[in-house]
């Protein structure tokens, strides 16, 4: 995984969704046009994720955590490391209960996962 890929999704995970839009905004610039759809979904739930943290706002948050999901739908179930398909199904659930509870889910966003692999001798 590219270090500012892993950055971004390492401020997302601490919750400085800011900075992981910045981060991640940066490496977009410099990606290859092939993953940048799958980065501006990323992007996208960085800026909906602070949105709805910083500024206490629910519909529009919910609403671009959708339309990121659906851009992040063909890298399932995994892409540049990541762990796409628990994305899609956490960050959908999490949407689901903000809508339900008006925001009460503040500080349980989901994390963004990375894959893991394990290399035998």
């Amino acid at each position: 995984m590219d270090a500012r890929l892993r950055e971004g999704v390492r401020l997302f995970n601490a919750g400085r969704y800011f900075d992981s839009h910045e981060s991640l905004e940066d490496f977009y610039h410099r990606a290859e046009e092939e993953n940048k759809p799958f980065l501006e979904g990323l992007i996208q739930l960085a800026a909906a994720c602070r949105l709805f943290v910083d500024f206490g706002e629910v519909q529009g948050p919910v609403r671009m955590v959708r339309q990121a999901m659906i851009r992040l739908e063909n890298y399932q179930p995994g892409y540049l490391g990541i762990r796409v398909k628990r994305l899609i199904r956490a960050m959908e659930e999490w949407a689901d209960q903000a809508e339900a509870d008006s925001g009460a889910v503040k500080g349980e966003i989901p994390k963004i996962l990375l894959r893991r692999f394990f290399f035998f001798r």
